[in-house]
């Protein structure tokens, strides 16, 4: 017996039946459904998908040993299972066919409903099973709860657990970052959502709708206690789900060069070249964090934010214009640099866009403009001078862009949420050499972290944290109506003013009120900004190598 889909009604039943006279191409099966006796002639498919992630698993372990010979045993299958056709018998009452009939669901949800009746009946252990859709081949575990993810679903769920959309809430479930109707979490701080199928598959059958009429409801991660049924989440699931992003790349490369320490007084002042300098945030840090600068050439081409860095910093900068135009001729004259930073606008990769161009055309090119100037400034192998370097760029991107990306720079990189040192979400990749970038991020006393302290006197914050700020104008606004607004003045409801935005991302007040800019102007550069206190945090570790004051 067999299940495949029939237009207008979801999966059908089917028995396979033998040849009379007809010969078999290949391995071509006939089968006829129940009801109408329609006839079909089908492939049989021996490799499923699932086989498919396991056989990518070997063939990846054979290429990262070396393409080592394998002998005979080269050609056994990896499994038991592998180039068997096996026929299952089990027997479900009528209502629960019509269930997935009515649906019209595929063959992965019927699994996946399996996979909860199997461990809440057989008590097995849910870590073998993907949480998202069933399968057995799984891959990696699933960060946020008890379970696991294969191949398809870990892809998946890297690429959109940190796609948000304009009201702020995540655009995908926050269990299989899938899923069409959802219910939003009603706590003030928290942005998840959960699709009608995770709710009642994996809690239980009827949990959507019940939780629906539930306001505000507090969802399973910010209330553990009320979890029940195959979703648990994992008690450590913060540091999970930065580990799931900081080795969810299959590539492993050499370890980055080390450099020793310096003698404090062989440290001389720091040369930086700054790639998309926007409104200038690592000379910023490097001053606070006492460095000398003997050098920081800027490369920026919005004159918005050009002005604002040269208003505050005095003409301490050299503004150089387009990257595209800095050549090896002016690297020799500006340099020798000691430190390379920039990240390259994120619009062509970051999967929010749906315009995106990808890695290869638009603004998604300016990253190869950070790599070929970082060939250039590359020390040779003899020269003992220390040289570090800094890429940052958005979390929400392709798997592909992300591989090429670590491909290029031959490294993968570490995630970083602004949230922990600030009250806002910001979560970034960072690739680079400087020691100690993986290390836990820890908030110092001067860090702002609920939005009440980024405040001006007389205003108070409906909510502790906020979301990622960026260019909308909308951003501010977690929601559809007046009672969404972040903050309370004289009992109405009010947004964010441009002053409150500069301490959320650490920068002094009034950093960017320069040349008459208006609110959406200074919004808007600040939104294509970095965190100060996470670049501080990258860049302390230089105290080491560098003069300080």
């Amino acid at each position: 017996m067999v299940w495949g889909p029939i237009e207008g009604f979801g999966l059908w039943p089917g028995l396979v039946q033998s040849w009379d006279s007809k010969t078999p191409c290949g391995s071509m099966c006939k089968v006829i459904f129940f009801g109408n006796r329609m006839l079909s002639e089908k492939c049989f498919i021996r490799v499923m998908a699932d086989s498919l992630d396991e056989l990518f698993r070997v063939m990846l372990d054979w290429a990262f040993g070396g393409f080592k010979p394998s002998g005979p045993d080269g050609l056994r299958p990896q499994s038991e299972y592998n180039g068997m056709q096996q026929i299952s018998t089990e027997r479900h009452s009528l209502t629960t066919v019509l269930y997935f009939s009515a649906r019209t669901v595929g063959l992965n949800f019927y699994l996946w409903y399996q996979m909860v009746h199997t461990f809440l009946e057989n008590k097995t252990d849910i870590e073998e099973f993907c949480l998202s859709c069933g399968s057995t081949f799984v891959d990696t575990i699933h960060p946020l709860f008890e379970g696991s993810l294969c191949l398809k679903c870990k892809f998946n769920f890297a690429e959109t657990l940190y796609r948000y959309d304009e009201d702020g809430y995540q655009s995908y479930c926050t269990v299989c970052c899938s899923g069409v109707e959802v219910i939003l979490c009603g706590h003030d701080s928290c942005c998840r959502c959960y699709c009608v199928d995770c709710l009642d598959i994996l809690v239980g059958k009827g949990t959507f709708n019940k939780l629906k009429n539930v306001d505000p409801w507090t969802c399973y991660l910010c209330a553990p206690e009320s979890s029940s049924g195959a979703l648990k989440p994992r008690h450590d699931w913060s540091i999970r789900v930065q580990e799931f992003f900081a080795n969810n790349s299959a590539m492993e490369f050499e370890p980055h060069r080390v450099y020793p320490s310096i003698p404090a007084n062989q440290r001389r002042p720091i040369r930086v070249l700054s790639l998309f300098d926007g409104i200038a945030t690592g000379y910023l840090v490097l001053k606070d964090l006492g460095f000398k600068v003997a050098k920081y050439v800027s490369s920026e081409v919005d004159e918005e934010s050009v002005t604002i860095s040269m208003v505050n910093h005095e003409g301490k900068i050299t503004y150089v214009k387009d990257v595209k135009n800095i050549t090896k001729k002016h690297i020799d004259k500006w340099g020798p640099f000691d430190l390379l930073i920039g990240g390259s606008p994120c619009n062509d990769l970051c999967t929010a866009n749906p315009h995106r161009k990808g890695l290869f055309e638009g603004t998604g090119r300016l990253f190869f403009e950070y790599y070929r100037l970082l060939n250039i400034l590359k020390p040779k192998e003899d020269d003992p001078r220390p040289f570090f370097w800094l890429f940052e760029n958005v979390v929400l991107m392709e798997n592909k862009v992300k591989a090429d990306i670590c491909r290029f720079l031959e490294c993968n990189p570490v995630l970083i949420d602004a949230v922990k040192v600030s009250p806002a979400n910001r979560a970034r990749y960072f690739w680079g050499n400087i020691p100690g970038m993986n290390r836990p991020i820890v908030a110092s006393q001067k860090d702002k972290l609920s939005l009440q302290e980024c405040l001006d006197p007389g205003r108070t914050a409906k909510y502790e944290k906020i979301r990622t700020i960026t260019t909308r104008p909308n951003i501010l606004k977690p929601g559809t109506d007046d009672r969404h607004y972040p903050i309370i003045m004289n009992g109405e409801a009010d947004s964010l003013w441009i002053t409150e935005l500069e301490k959320i991302f650490g920068f002094p007040k009034h950093y960017t009120d320069v040349k008459n800019l208006g609110r959406m102007q200074r919004q808007r550069v600040l939104g294509k900004s970095w965190s100060v206190p996470v670049i501080r945090h990258l860049l302390a570790p230089l105290k080491d190598y560098f003069a300080c004051d």
